[in-house]
């Protein structure tokens, strides 16, 4: 049971849904340009990262800024997909409780490694 005023990313108003998305682009984008993006595929979202991931080598010209945005209107319902997949909780304005999209992949990451 999530604690009061924590949510599940379904559960975010729009505009917090927003910001989450924003934010999760940012986010993924340096694991794109990293090609550390490897926990994502233990999700059932094969089909979302495929299609961010062939819209971000279409658009490779664009300004960081211009990437994001572009995103975001293109792709922002996929990467809604990805986020509500993950079962991450957040805050009510959008923003993860108790960590950052980097300190969550981290944690995965470091999960794998130990089971190795």
């Amino acid at each position: 049971m999530l604690q009061p005023g924590v949510v599940l990313f379904d559960q975010l108003s729009d505009e917090a849904k927003s910001r989450a998305i924003h934010d999760f682009i940012d986010f993924y984008l340096r694991k794109y340009s990293n090609k550390s993006l490897e926990i994502l595929t233990d999700y059932p979202i094969q089909y979302e990262i495929e299609q961010i991931n062939h819209d971000i080598q279409l658009n490779s010209n664009f300004h960081p800024d211009q990437l994001r945005d572009y995103l975001y209107q293109n792709d922002g319902e996929l990467f809604a997909r990805i986020i509500s997949s993950l079962d991450l909780s957040f805050m009510e304005n959008g923003v993860m409780t108790n960590q950052s999209y980097d300190e969550w992949y981290q944690q995965k990451y470091d999960e794998i490694s130990k089971g190795l």
